[in-house]
């Protein structure tokens, strides 16, 4: 029998996206679903935008996991990201206290057969928002003790920023912008599997929201869009475009 995974990425507060992630998440034999990272809206006029974020979780996002949970029973795992302000981290966390859903930044969680690992951090960015930013150097660092906690052959890591120079880090004027430490961690570690985000546009400007690095599946949905697959059998895996 599949132990069916659901997994998207940047869905920024977006509660069309949320229905249809908890939705598919609903379906027979889905054994968890993952949210990875930028999982709040973006104020994009003046005002108060930690204010605006923690009403998302508090109305909206934290009431809807804890009914989704209590409904399926089935695992949840969520984290930040990069346009995630860590001052409402706390909220989050008392969700999780809740039992609603567990929280994966640099933790790991047995999952079947399988382990599912989170990192939030982005290498450095242009952009005003800086909670979840880290240098390379300070990644790298971060990453090897993730390592430790899991047998990395057998873990998805579920890692917001990706790799560089891939299918899964093109902006708009087709530069790469991921990260050069998450790269090599992918390279030296060759982990069971890989799912990223961060850079909504990737998969439109290179074709591709998956790329193999040595053994390594590793995934870029795109903003929204909704990826499924078997923990045990990746050859399932369907991306559900938004």
């Amino acid at each position: 029998m599949p132990e069916t995974v659901v997994y998207a990425t940047d869905l920024h507060g977006e509660i069309r996206s949320y229905e249809k992630l908890l939705e598919i998440g609903n379906g027979k034999n889905v054994r968890a679903v993952i949210i990875g990272g930028d999982v709040s809206p973006f104020l994009t006029v003046m005002g108060d935008m930690a204010l605006y974020q923690r009403e998302f979780y508090e109305y909206y996002m934290l009431p809807k996991l804890k009914e989704f949970k209590k409904k399926t029973g089935k695992d949840v795992f969520v984290m930040m990201g990069n346009d995630d302000l860590k001052i409402n981290l706390e909220i989050l966390k008392k969700g999780e206290k809740e039992g609603n859903f567990r929280l994966i930044n640099q933790k790991a969680y047995k999952i079947g057969s399988k382990y599912v690992a989170g990192y939030s951090y982005v290498n450095e960015t242009p952009f005003l928002i800086k909670d979840w930013e880290k240098s390379e150097e300070n990644i790298r660092k971060d990453l090897d003790r993730l390592a430790k906690l899991s047998d990395p052959k057998k873990t998805m890591y579920v890692m917001h920023a990706p790799p560089l120079n891939t299918s899964l880090d093109v902006v708009y004027n087709r530069s790469h912008v991921g990260s050069s430490a998450i790269m090599k961690f992918i390279l030296e570690k060759q982990p069971y599997l890989t799912l990223h985000g961060h850079i909504h546009e990737s998969s439109q400007m290179s074709g591709n929201w998956k790329d193999v690095i040595g053994k390594t599946l590793s995934i870029n949905p795109g903003k929204g869009s909704i990826l499924v697959f078997d923990l045990n059998d990746l050859r399932t895996m369907e991306l559900l475009v938004k």
